[in-house]
């Protein structure tokens, strides 16, 4: 155990997270009058410097991509990331403080959870994404001692699906966190991964069964298969050479074909789409985006922001191609160029189709609403089907912004916790407060959820640091940021404050 005197008590500024050095060790400080509070200083996500975030009250709230901590108990309350911050021992004396750091503490140790001792009660969650993985471990960290199984096609452990076109593409390689739940992981909680797809629920008999015919009893479902990327029905749409980006497996097997191609085409231009045009651009291939509006991304963001984001591709190399049906796709046997309606070819040696998804939901017995999503109460409970949860990318939930299907990962990973601790019957009144970061040049932050405006507030240049407030009936729906991170993670705690969308 190392003792270290970290100045006099005093000299700390209160009410602001800090970064003090302990020796070698930096750490975490918050002064509240007399009363001293060390933590860990890195957030467990990406490590990124909590000493940069938003404090109002108890809750820290990260400025990067909003992990949010109890600091009196160190406790992670909210994704994305997964594991606490280590408290350490502080004493005053003689006006200055002290910190013990031992030697082999764990920065971010997992929260304590529970195994299976009682399998009579059941969980089973359909998918292994961001909201399967945070429904399991929630459910263990909750008390659940029941048999939990995860039953997905993918035959491995829940992973970040977000890096997938930023990291993955730039730079060929998987990256070391891409698996947010290790099989280890998965073991010492005694949740079951089960290869299989849902193919069908029988909610009077509480079974589901998968594509192979295997069935396994519930007493509780979560609904957690998320999307599936659109397609185009257009000759030549069987060529090799054309790639969805949904899964770790089209990520690895596009980023192999990057590493051998000289011309990509993007088809689309949301924010997967465009990731992946940098990504991709910056491995030294030439890009094409393919996009039927001018401005990509103008109606989530805004024309100027959207005009911004499309001159920071542009000058990275990334050509656009607007107002662009595709007719087609040419080449014999491999994808060679994507034909348009208006007779104009864009030379390819690979396409990427990011037209966007729809949620999973062919599952018979099911029945989702025209955009495929399934209808819930607050507490993420099927409507008509009992004992039945959605989570993620399908579900259609009540929120103070409306009834919404959100396609966040974060967002994913919240209802995922929702659904947990509704299944247990424990309280679900806390909004979850909509967020998302993508990289696109820069880093750009997104809080709330707007779908459409009366006016746009902006505070900068959309090419420099900006704040960009979504204003309807009066209310700020949404911000929209870069370079401005301290105040959108102090709009995140006011709009918790609030319960939902702030005053205009």
């Amino acid at each position: 155990m190392a003792r270290h005197d970290i100045g006099a008590l005093e000299e700390l500024e209160e009410n602001r997270p800090l970064k003090v050095m302990a020796g070698e060790t930096a750490i975490l400080v918050i002064r509240r009058g007399d009363e001293v509070t060390a933590l860990a200083h890195a957030c467990p996500h990406f490590g990124l410097p909590l000493s940069k975030g938003h404090l109002d009250g108890n809750r820290l709230i990260c400025a990067f991509h909003h992990a949010c901590f109890d600091v009196s108990s160190g406790r992670q309350t909210q994704p994305p990331g997964h594991g606490d911050l280590r408290r350490y021992e502080v004493e005053s004396r003689d006006g200055h403080v002290f910190v013990e750091l031992p030697e082999d503490a764990e920065a971010h140790p997992a929260p304590p959870h529970v195994r299976a001792r009682d399998k009579s009660r059941r969980v089973v969650i359909a998918g292994s994404g961001a909201a399967a993985d945070a429904c399991a471990l929630t459910l263990r960290e909750e008390g659940f001692e029941g048999a939990i199984a995860m039953i997905s096609p993918e035959a491995q452990p829940p992973y970040d699906r977000t890096l997938l076109s930023k990291g993955v593409l730039a730079t060929g390689d998987l990256p070391r966190h891409l698996t947010i739940t290790s099989p280890q992981a998965l073991a010492d909680r005694d949740i079951d991964l089960v290869e299989g797809h849902v193919a069908e629920i029988d909610p009077a008999a509480r079974e589901v069964r998968t594509a192979t015919g295997a069935a396994q009893g519930y007493d509780s479902l979560l609904i957690a298969t998320g999307g599936t990327a659109n397609l185009l029905d257009l000759p030549g749409a069987d060529l090799g050479g054309l790639h969805h980006l949904r899964s770790r497996q089209q990520g690895e097997v596009l980023a192999k074909a990057a590493g051998e191609a000289r011309r990509a085409v993007i088809v689309g231009g949301g924010f997967t789409g465009m990731e992946a045009a940098l990504s991709l651009a910056k491995r030294g291939l030439e890009v094409t985006v393919a996009l039927r509006e001018e401005v990509p991304l103008a109606k989530i963001v805004g024309e100027e922001i959207g005009r911004a984001i499309r001159a920071e591709h542009e000058a990275k190399g990334v050509r656009f191609v607007t107002g662009a049906k595709v007719a087609g796709f040419e080449g014999e046997g491999q994808v060679s160029a994507v034909r348009l309606e208006s007779g104009e070819t864009l030379p390819a040696d690979l396409a990427l189709l990011a037209i966007g998804v729809r949620p999973a939901t062919d599952i018979a017995e099911l029945h989702p609403e025209e955009d495929g999503g399934l209808r819930t109460g607050p507490d993420l409970a099927v409507e008509g089907l009992e004992g039945v949860y959605a989570a993620g990318d399908v579900a259609r939930a009540p929120t103070p912004w409306g009834r919404l299907r959100i396609e966040h990962w974060r967002v994913a990973r919240q209802h995922g916790a929702r659904a947990a601790r509704a299944i247990l019957g424990k309280p679900v009144d806390e909004i979850d407060v909509p967020f998302f970061w993508t990289a696109l040049g820069r880093q750009y932050r997104y809080l709330g959820h707007a779908e459409g405006w009366d006016e746009i507030r902006m505070d900068g240049e959309a090419t420099g640091d900006f704040l960009a407030r979504y204003v309807k009936d009066g209310r700020v729906m949404a911000l929209m940021g870069a370079g401005r991170d301290g105040e959108i993670a102090r709009a995140h705690a006011e709009m918790i404050r609030a319960g939902g969308p702030l005053p205009a």
